[in-house]
């Protein structure tokens, strides 16, 4: 191995750096690279968002809408030191909002445990979906903001810096948020079970 071969490896770009030339190349028009950040985020996204709304088709939808309406913001984008993720799951956020004010949308548990997948133990699989539909309820009544600081923090893992980036708050205020949040979802939760 020469030293040239070695010198490549070491300049072989982080996965950061990676997502930042395919941000680079999509706010200039790039297809492919907005299909490569496509492919990177959707998982995530769908997550954020199904979690969200609780219903596998409006979460595929929202999610479509996520992307088509970062496509059309991209060229506004600007590269910062929060991930590209983040963007888009304030973007998730926003859409999850404005399907709750067109029209809110009841879902019967039993409709949540046919959206979730079964591993054949189906009273085990049930008495899950009914406590993930509880704790669904329960951070659903929480405030939009501490909704928001839970599911990015929790189910997306998200770390502290970047949801302040997204939110526009202080790393310390995003703290507060989740330390709220959590102390009411015990409390709506202790009084659920009593």
């Amino acid at each position: 191995m020469t030293a040239l071969d070695m010198g490549d490896r070491l300049a072989e770009p982080t996965p950061a750096e990676r997502e930042a030339a395919l941000v680079a190349a999509a706010i200039t028009g790039d297809e492919g690279a907005f299909a490569g950040l496509y492919d990177l985020h959707v998982d995530r996204v769908y997550r954020h968002v199904v979690y969200r709304v609780g219903h596998s088709q409006d979460a595929e939808d929202l999610t479509q809408q996520v992307f088509v309406q970062a496509w059309r913001a991209l060229p506004r984008y600007r590269q910062t030191q929060t991930p590209f993720i983040a963007w888009l799951l304030t973007i998730a956020h926003n859409a999850v909002v404005s399907f709750y004010r067109r029209a809110k949308p009841s879902i019967s548990i039993e409709e949540a445990a046919l959206d979730w997948p079964s591993d054949g133990r189906i009273e085990s699989t049930t008495e899950i979906n009914v406590e993930h539909e509880r704790v669904r309820r329960a951070i659903l009544g929480l405030k939009r903001d501490q909704q928001q600081v839970l599911t990015m923090r929790f189910l997306e893992d998200v770390s502290y810096r970047d949801i302040a980036a997204a939110m526009g708050r202080t790393e310390a205020n995003v703290r507060l948020i989740q330390h709220r949040a959590l102390a009411e979802l015990r409390r709506r939760m202790a009084l659920e079970e009593d």
